[in-house]
């Protein structure tokens, strides 16, 4: 992996988990603000899936069904970047 990928990969890691804090920060206030701040920031982490599913297909310690977890595990719930990141990225 290149150290421009692994960068990227970090900072997107760091972002999700930013953006999960910031998603319960949202949850927090009250009314119609609460729904806007959080679709906003969920919008956002979307941008990160991307990069991550290119190193899930390279990854060669996965396996298919492994990689179907993943993938499904970054659609439904994309702050697994961040675990995924600590489990096969960090060096």
């Amino acid at each position: 992996m290149s150290d421009r990928t692994y960068t990227r990969l970090t900072r997107l890691a760091l972002f999700a988990v930013v953006d999960l804090a910031v998603i319960l920060v949202g949850l927090a206030l009250p009314g119609f603000a609460a729904w806007a701040f959080v679709a906003l920031a969920s919008l956002a982490i979307y941008i990160g899936i991307g990069p991550y599913q290119a190193d899930l297909a390279l990854n060669a310690s996965l396996d298919d069904v492994e990689r179907r977890r993943w993938r499904i595990a970054l659609y439904l719930a994309p702050w697994s970047m961040a675990l995924y990141w600590h489990r096969y990225v960090r060096r």
